[in-house]
């Protein structure tokens, strides 16, 4: 493969940082000042609820000498990026004074700090980075403290996700990402030039690692999501502007090879008057390359009238020289204008496909207002050969250091190979350059996700023809018209129906019950080992729970108890018993291996809600694998046991037992999501107790921590010794002790964001809702979780979701229907006909004669114990018009006068479910994380505690139906 001729390794465009290896002190055991200090984690800034009553010059003269032009170009761009740069700081100042001016109550917190790559990463036991890493990094020249953060920040990845391929693709990645990090804002307007630069180009680091662009790219694209940073949607969306302006890049450079061997003729070999053809070409690109980082779009047609401009501009410029670059011109083009009189714009038009109208216009309404810093002002080599060769190759590097884009200078090809451009511009592979390494090396999924990509883009243009309201929907968020049916990765085929499919299933569930037998199990000697063995509790359950299992099945089924019984329920009983026995040895052997107390383990396992769930779990096992048609919640209301109470342990279940498929997985998960969304919400759920004990404002907001440190629930951690049967508060009720309900009511609320952030990420995305709307929508539904958890009672998360929408589609002047909403709805995969036909509210709202007002001041306390009213159901709508509107009529007002940075930003969800991560990156399926926020009291929480104290009360008028 032969040499580009973009950046080589160890050649950098600014000076090294360092003389030394950057990790020389960290090998050696000592402390340097280049290490990046630790910080503390960012905190999230809350809905600010405010009181009511507080209210280009174009460079076209002629060059005089050469130190004139180089000392004018440095400073128009010194001058640009200092004035954009005060303009960044003078709008923070601004937002800072607005924010120091509001109530002490109303403000941010003192320690708030813009988060980056080092405010979540644990730097405790960072083991020393690799020899291939700094060899890497010394090759680059980059900084000590690039070194150090890249590094602590790839050991964070490494430690969270397993990483398959190429570790140093995965290490270069991280030092991209680290150098984002730095770069990008988390709040405020995007701003296109990075707040600190990068110290080196990107595709220099790239070429020492000996790492293609498309594999860097796409690994950076992976990690971002690894890392889930507060900043992942900024990170994501620079990312995808630069892979989108390397495709165009990649169409307009094949194309320009064209025009170029059209216009011009080869030279070889150049001379001080007359440059290369080599030479002429780079300096013509990489003009272009300056000229495009000053458009404000990057599509491909804009970019195509901007080369047409430019040639225009640099044609016009040879046919009045007599002398130099004018001997380029090949003769049969110039001959050919001036027979047919035509312009080079319209010829270039007429030979390449554009448009002569669009193209003119472009020239005379944008190129020519452009400012022209960074490019040759004049093409006279005779006089001016340097400065017209270093003046575009510095301001672009510049720009790739400011933005920190890849070098599009990658396609330009070497001198020796130059010669293809004028033999064959047709078949010159540009897209190729993009997936070989600087060494040759290709990236060997590169075809992989091109296709992908491909397929992506004839999905976008499939809508092509439809009208503009099927546009709002894309053909990928579409439920397939043909049932999808999932590749066996066990099996490496796919099933050919439903019934080879509940046999694969069969067999994986024959595959887990194996040969076991209770005589000499593991099961039967760890529980002989205990002081006070668990094993007769253990059986007494099973042998109960099967016998009513075998009743209940066969009752359902028009047969009686008796001797004659079906062979078949026998055998599923027998299978019952076996898993349940067997996923209890597992249980108590691994948590016998956590160290866990003897006392807290029998202490869990002779508990009848802990039992029952597990049986449960074991009964929704074998009917999935049985093919047995009983929905749930069949198998909670057999065990007795709730669905919120069932759904805790499934987490330790799936953990337990590594040979479930993936279909039973699945399965499991659509059960947690349907008990999260709807069966944890009904008046006799245990979660309502609990959330009177401790209320959910009483949590920080979501963040990344609660992923790391409190991700699933766990019976044995948290168990009292004493028994909570033994504790009982004044009124004869057992109290469930505060750690264990703080525990399970985080991870509770932390799905439910979850699940919510993923069904309105969708369902806004269909209606067309812009950013700021989907903003308050989120500070909506977080205000109402958080401050007005009882609206959730007895109703779907759905319900609430969809009265979100439509109320903040309201405020923003929407003329769309509540109807339309519900159309959108029902594209939803996870959609029910339920959720907008039947919506639970109190018999009394509905009385024509005297209508009762919702008590927008009843505690969650109050409607458990006082007297039970008749409920009865209503449509979505009905319901938003007697109830929904009263409730929100405080907050609303308060949303829609809110700035941006006021508001909180919607989470970014995965598609991938709750389950735990057991699969890897390959599999593109991985659960990701929300934000990490530092635990202390939220502005929200703040606000109202003022106002309450402070006796004011705020009077909000209606927004209207």
């Amino acid at each position: 493969m032969p040499k580009r001729a973009a950046d080589e390794p160890g050649t950098s465009t600014t000076d090294p940082f360092h003389e030394q290896s950057p990790f020389d002190a960290v090998l050696a055991g000592t402390e340097t000042t280049d290490t990046i200090c630790e910080e503390p984690p960012a905190k999230r800034i809350d809905l600010d609820i405010k009181q009511e009553f507080n209210g280009g010059v174009q460079s076209g003269g002629l060059i005089k000498n050469e130190s004139e032009l180089t000392q004018m170009t440095i400073k128009q761009e010194t001058e640009g990026n200092i004035n954009e740069a005060r303009r960044e700081e003078e709008d923070e100042e601004q937002d800072e004074d607005s924010r120091t001016s509001m109530p002490p109550a109303l403000g941010e917190d003192d320690d708030y700090e813009e988060d980056d790559a080092d405010s979540f990463i644990d730097k405790t036991n960072t083991p020393p980075p690799s020899q291939s890493f700094l060899e890497g990094c010394r090759a680059a020249n980059l900084p000590n403290d690039i070194v150090t953060g890249a590094w602590e920040t790839y050991n964070h990845a490494v430690q969270r996700v397993s990483l398959e391929g190429s570790e140093s693709a995965w290490q270069l990645s991280a030092i991209y990402y680290y150098l984002l990090s730095k770069g990008i804002k988390r709040r405020g307007k995007t701003i296109r030039i990075l707040i600190q630069p990068f110290p080196v180009s990107i595709l220099t680091i790239a070429n020492s690692f000996d790492i293609s662009v498309a594999e860097m790219l796409d690994k950076t694209a992976r990690f971002v999501e690894i890392i889930h940073s507060r900043k992942i949607r900024r990170y994501q969306e620079y990312i995808r502007r630069i892979q989108e302006g390397l495709a165009v890049s990649c169409v307009i450079f094949k194309k320009f090879c064209r025009i170029f061997c059209k216009i011009f003729e080869e030279i070889k070999v150049g001379s001080e008057n007359c440059p290369s053809s080599h030479e002429l070409f780079t300096v013509l690109w990489t003009s272009f390359l300056v000229m495009k980082s000053r458009m404000t779009v990057d599509d491909l047609i804009s970019n195509y009238q901007l080369l047409f401009s430019i040639l225009d501009q640099v044609y016009t410029e040879m046919c009045s020289m007599k002398e130099g670059i004018v001997h380029h011109l090949n003769q049969k083009f110039v001959e050919d204008l001036l027979e047919n009189d035509c312009t080079i714009i319209r010829a270039l038009c007429t030979q390449f496909g554009g448009s002569v109208l669009d193209a003119r216009h472009f020239s005379d309404h944008t190129f020519k207002k452009m400012e022209k810093t960074g490019i040759p002002s004049t093409w006279n080599f005779q006089e001016f050969r340097d400065l017209i060769m270093n003046v575009p190759k510095t301001a672009y590097e510049n720009y790739l250091l400011q933005r920190g884009s890849i070098d599009e200078r990658i396609f330009i090809p070497s001198v020796e190979d130059f010669s293809k451009i004028f033999q064959s511009p047709d078949t010159y592979s540009v897209a190729d350059i993009l997936k070989v390494s600087y060494s040759g090396r290709r990236f060997r999924d590169a075809e992989f996700l091109t296709k992908i990509s491909n397929n992506h883009c004839l999905e976008k243009l499939a809508l092509g023809g439809k009208v503009a309201s099927e546009k709002l929907v894309t053909q990928s968020k579409e439920q397939p018209r043909v049932p999808c049916v999932e590749y066996n990765l066990e099996l490496g085929n796919y099933p050919d129906d439903l019934e080879s499919n509940n046999q694969s299933l069969y067999n994986r569930l024959t595959k887990i019950i194996g040969s076991w037998k209770l005589e000499n199990s593991k099961l039967e000697e760890v529980c002989g080992t205990m002081s006070d063995s668990p094993m007769a509790t253990i059986l007494l359950k099973s042998d109960e729970m099967t016998n009513k299992f075998e009743r209940t099945l066969s009752a359902e089924l028009g047969e009686t108890i008796n001797e004659n019984i079906p062979k078949y329920h026998y055998n599923v009983r027998k299978e019952l018993e076996l898993v349940f026995l067997i996923f209890m040895e597992k249980i108590i052997v691994a948590e016998l291996k956590k160290k866990v107390r003897e006392e807290d383990l029998l202490n869990v396992i002779r508990r009848e809600e802990f039992l029952d769930s597990v049986f449960c779990f074991c009964v929704e096992l074998i009917l999935v694998s049985n093919g047995y048609d009983r929905p749930f919640p069949w198998s909670a209301e057999l065990c007795g046991v709730h669905p919120f109470m069932f759904h805790k342990v499934i987490d330790l279940m799936i953990t337990h037992e590594k040979q479930l498929s993936r279909q039973m997985v699945q399965h499991f998960s659509r059960i947690e999501e349907t008990v999260i969304e709807y069966f944890s919400w009904k008046s006799d759920s245990p979660l309502w107790p609990m959330v009177v004990r401790c209320p959910f404002a009483h949590f920080q907001e979501f963040g990344e921590d609660w992923a790391d440190k409190l991700n699933s629930y766990s019976p044995i951690k948290f168990t009292p010794i004493k028994k909570p049967d033994d504790l009982r508060d004044e009124l004869g009720r057992p109290i469930v002790p505060q750690n264990q309900t703080s525990r399970t009511l985080r991870i509770f609320l932390k799905r439910t964001y979850f699940t919510a952030a993923r069904r309105l990420q969708d369902l806004t995305d269909r209606v067309s809702m812009g950013a700021r709307a989907k903003s308050q929508c989120w500070s909506l539904f977080d205000y109402l979780l958080r401050n007005d958890t009882l609206i959730f009672m007895d109703r779907h998360l759905d319900q609430i979701l969809l009265c979100c929408v439509f109320v903040i589609m309201k405020i923003n002047e929407s003329s769309m229907l509540f109807t339309e909403i519900m159309a959108q709805y029902r594209r939803q995969s996870a959609n029910s006909l339920l959720v907008y036909r039947s919506v639970t509210v109190f018999q009394e709202q509905l009385n024509p004669e005297n209508p009762q007002a919702v008590n927008t001041k009843e505690t969650i306390l109050e409607r458990l114990e006082g007297p039970q009213k008749e409920k009865t159901t209503v449509d979505i709508i009905k319901y938003y018009n007697i109830e929904f509107r009263d409730r929100i009529k405080y907050i609303i007002g308060q949303i829609d006068s809110a700035s941006d940075e006021d508001l909180m930003e919607m989470p970014v969800a995965t598609e991938s479910g709750l389950m735990p991560v057991r699969v890897y990156l390959t599999h593109k399926l991985s659960i990701q994380t929300l934000p990490k926020t530092k635990h202390g009291e939220s502005k929200q929480e703040r606000a109202i505690a003022n106002l309450e104290k402070s006796g004011i009360t705020i009077a909000m008028e209606r927004s209207g139906d």
